[in-house]
């Protein structure tokens, strides 16, 4: 019996620590911002995953799996030494930022970006050539939506897309913002643009195939594109209007699934819902109103020959983002679950007597284009895609500090020359937007600024290390002044030190590296066992003290190399 209560306390310590933020030991050498996931390997199969399964295994197997999880609810338990109930993502450095890979580039979160550059997205922004007419070379007439592949002049290829019946620029404008927001931010994403066009602009290829009503297959016929856009609303002059997608580069191999890892690709080593970027995608689809965020709507690329490529992983179709979707406009998307077990259950408790949330959205008035965006009924934790996500559901308060943090650096400059991409034809829905994402961003902002407190890209020069409060920079906390505190200690490798200082204020965000309060603390300690310098620093805003922010200095090289939120 005295072995087993051992044993159980060794494994109940096991799952405790990581939750709780148990430190990594120190290492003096450069910060890694580059993932090691583009070593040559054979072409991976492609997926095809089924939707049934897919939608079942998302909605009920895996939530399940979840909670009885023995892991998951020990892990619960160590919330109370401050930790989250997941264990932390997978795929961060010392820095707990996100490395550059083949399914992330760091962009706006840690670069400056001019809102001419995020309004131009992943390509030129302006879609195909117009110098020629663009060729038909497929088509799809079955289904709730039609489009086809075109070829312009200077052979790009291009999917053509509409928006449903009676929502003119609705889909088709709210896929492209959110196209060069998530660019922005550092995602794979297709080069998507608002495109205007004539019937007249296009010829039908050689030998084009259409599926007909019972599954075969036929040469496609002028008529047949003519009866396509039957089917689609037309601008007053006539004209079309669409979104165009370029085709992305490498050959697709089917998508991604924000659970487990692609087995036949030997450099997908961490598991998907371990990764940051896909569990930090829930704060952005919340930011988006992105609901509809299966794997259906990724796409892998194997980019390359077989033996010398690698995989690239995208997110694709966005549509059903901003209010709007693909099948039209249904008020109870990104509130709940298609299958909503707990949704049914709290209206089945209210006896009427409460209402949802989604029933209280209304349009704005007078803005044809958009759908049901807002920001006075938003809040962050009550957005829910159309089925569960596993990334999503790993989501922490240091993951999503991480894309608040990345939403925070759009300024509404960023925002105005995005929305304007849109090509919305009243420039009251252009304003509208513009807003809105504004005023969602700083309530995404201010949520997670206040679990997790924003002081960050802490940098060592001239003899002080100096840093940022985002809080105040960014606005998020208009008419509020802000104070800090910091407190030094040498520091062993395995993050132990020899006592802290008392708590100093600070006037700026600089903290003397030389001062009297760090000779009090390395002058004793040498370089040998106490090879860094900890900082923690704290902010308060009229309220109380923040959480701490720890960071490293290395003594030897004078330069910052981990930080702890």
């Amino acid at each position: 019996m005295h072995n087993r209560r051992i044993f159980a306390v060794v494994i109940l310590l096991a799952v405790l620590l990581p939750a709780a933020g148990f430190p990594q030991p120190l290492v003096d050498g450069p910060v890694v911002w580059y993932e090691d996931d583009r070593r040559p390997i054979p072409e991976p199969r492609e997926r095809d995953p089924n939707l049934i399964w897919d939608y079942v295994d998302d909605s009920l197997v895996l939530p399940i799996q979840r909670l009885t999880h023995p892991g998951r609810l020990i892990r619960r338990v160590g919330t109370v030494f401050g930790g989250d109930p997941v264990a932390a993502a997978a795929n961060v450095n010392t820095l707990d930022e996100v490395p550059n890979s083949t399914w992330f580039t760091n962009r706006i979160g840690l670069f400056p970006l001019s809102p001419e550059r995020v309004a131009r997205g992943a390509g030129t922004g302006s879609g195909p050539d117009r110098t020629g007419k663009w060729t038909v070379v497929s088509a799809k007439t079955q289904g709730v939506t039609h489009g086809f592949s075109i070829r312009d002049a200077r052979g790009g290829a291009y999917l053509i897309k509409f928006d449903p019946p009676g929502h003119l620029g609705m889909t088709t404008g709210a896929g492209v913002i959110c196209d060069r927001i998530l660019y922005a931010a550092g995602y794979n994403v297709p080069d998507d643009a608002v495109v205007i066009f004539d019937r007249n602009d296009l010829v039908l290829g050689e030998d084009v195939k259409i599926k007909t009503e019972d599954g075969s297959r036929r040469s496609m016929t002028e008529d047949d594109l003519g009866r396509i856009f039957t089917k689609v609303d037309r601008l007053p002059d006539g004209r079309i209007h669409a979104i165009s997608s370029k085709y992305l580069e490498g050959t697709p191999i089917g998508p991604f699934d924000y659970h487990g890892r692609r087995k036949d690709d030997p450099n997908d080593l961490v598991r998907h819902e371990d990764r940051r970027e896909l569990r930090g995608l829930a704060v952005f689809s919340a930011w988006l109103g992105h609901h509809d965020t299966k794997q259906h709507n990724s796409l892998d690329t194997f980019v390359g020959d077989g033996g010398t490529g690698y995989v690239r992983h995208h997110l694709i179709d966005f549509a059903s983002t901003l209010g709007a979707g693909a099948k039209g406009l249904i008020p109870r998307y990104n509130y709940e679950y298609t299958f909503d077990p707990e949704a049914m259950v709290h209206r089945a408790l209210a006896l009427g007597l409460y209402e949802d949330p989604w029933r209280r959205l209304k349009r704005p008035e007078g803005v044809d284009e958009v759908g049901y965006l807002e920001s006075r009924e938003f809040e962050l934790t009550g957005f829910k895609p159309v089925q569960p996500n596993s990334a999503f559901a790993n989501l922490t308060d240091r993951d999503g500090y991480w894309a608040a943090k990345i939403i925070s650096a759009f300024t509404d400059g960023h925002l105005r020359a995005i929305v304007e991409q849109a090509g919305f034809r009243n420039p009251e829905a252009t304003r509208y937007v513009a807003r809105v994402l504004g005023e969602r961003r700083d309530k995404i902002a201010r949520y997670f600024f206040d679990r997790v407190a924003p002081l960050d890209f802490f940098v060592y020069s001239g003899n002080r290390i100096e840093f940022h409060d985002l809080g105040a920079e960014r606005g998020i906390y208009p008419g509020t002044r802000a104070g800090y505190r910091v407190r030094l200690a040498a520091a062993r490798v395995d993050r132990s030190n020899g006592g802290w200082t008392d708590w100093f204020a600070l006037e700026e965000t600089v903290i003397p590296a030389d001062g009297p309060e760090a000779r009090s603390v390395l002058d004793d300690a040498g370089p040998s066992e106490y090879p860094f310098l900890a900082v923690e620093c704290q902010v308060n805003r009229g309220r109380r003290w923040s959480s701490p922010v720890r960071v490293y200095l290395s003594r030897a090289r004078r330069d910052i190399i981990a930080l702890d939120r």
